[in-house]
């Protein structure tokens, strides 16, 4: 029974159908905090001293920012990201503008442009992988039923990346977590959705989830454990697509899953509005008269 309610929930969480005067922008992403440092993104496989970040940036926490996919209308036209306090690490493909708009140093925010000429759903010429990209994270990745875009420098591809180095400004930048002298640590007071991954021996196991949700308490250490996309659908409130949550949750189930995060305990959340909104923002401006929808959704990720 559980397994058939699960199946409904994740057949299509967009719940408006399709208005093709409209273009759906859709992102997701995590930010990771962990006892050595905050990583914020879609890959959790890059090490964040890896070679392209240079030393002067290791303390910084580092903005690995989410997958953008685009639906609904065909258009053309350009999309921002903006990054409010940091800067920009990596991007696929390049933007055609990247700009410092900062009032005054050493306070830094960006803006990056990308020029999109043509939407389509023609999958030809797509290549195999980038330098910060493997072949394996292409394949998930490119899994939703997105539009290829086609860029002003040549390329092609179903969706726009980005990494950036963030500069907190304040100790609840990442509400729910709180940055303290002593590491990241969850706000005492908070009572929203979570899932609680704990080791036991040489595994990771689901210990319970916690939120107004119908699977409160039906998810235990040994029951069913097929049913991450639908936590995440239910999570996400009907705001993104299902293969867009299964794309995520294969992203990050196997380093979950192998234990090599720090600690003994792996919390995971949603990250509330507000501070996704704090940290970057996106903007579509098409050349056709279209309306723009945007829906990001994102998770925390906490060890202890």
């Amino acid at each position: 029974m559980l397994e058939l309610i699960f199946a409904a929930a994740l057949m299509d969480t967009v719940i408006a159908p399709v208005d093709y005067g409209t273009v759906y922008v859709h992102e997701w992403g995590a930010v990771t905090f962990t006892e050595e440092n905050v990583v914020f993104g879609a890959n959790p496989f890059i090490d964040p001293n890896s070679d392209f970040i240079p030393p002067y940036q290791w303390e910084e926490p580092v903005a690995r920012v989410p997958i953008v996919y685009f639906y609904g209308a065909e258009f053309s036209g350009k999309f921002t990201v903006s990054v409010h306090s940091g800067h920009f690490i990596e991007t696929v493909p390049f933007p055609d503008n990247l700009v410092s708009t900062s009032p005054m140093p050493p306070q830094q925010s960006y803006n990056a442009v990308w020029e999109i000429l043509e939407t389509t759903l023609n999958q030809e010429y797509l290549v195999g992988e980038y330098s910060c990209v493997s072949s394996d994270m292409l394949e998930i990745w490119r899994e939703p039923p997105s539009y290829v875009l086609d860029f002003n420098d040549g390329s092609r591809e179903k969706f726009i990346y980005y990494e950036c180095a963030l500069q907190p400004s304040s100790e609840d930048e990442f509400y729910p977590v709180l940055l303290s002298d002593n590491g990241a640590v969850l706000d005492p007071d908070y009572r929203g959705c979570a899932m609680w991954f704990v080791k036991e021996g040489e595994t990771v196991i689901l210990d319970r989830i916690m939120g107004d949700d119908p699977l409160q308490g039906v998810i235990t250490a040994t029951g069913p454990q097929n049913i991450y996309p639908e936590i995440l659908c239910d999570w996400a409130g009907g705001t993104m697509k299902s293969e867009e949550l299964v794309s995520m949750w294969d992203t990050w189930e196997g380093w979950i899953f192998d234990g090599s995060w720090s600690g003994d305990t792996l919390l995971v959340f949603p990250l509330p509005d507000h501070t996704i909104e704090r940290m970057t923002t996106i903007s579509l401006s098409t050349n056709e008269y279209h309306d723009v929808v945007y829906s990001r959704f994102y998770l925390g990720i906490l060890s202890y």
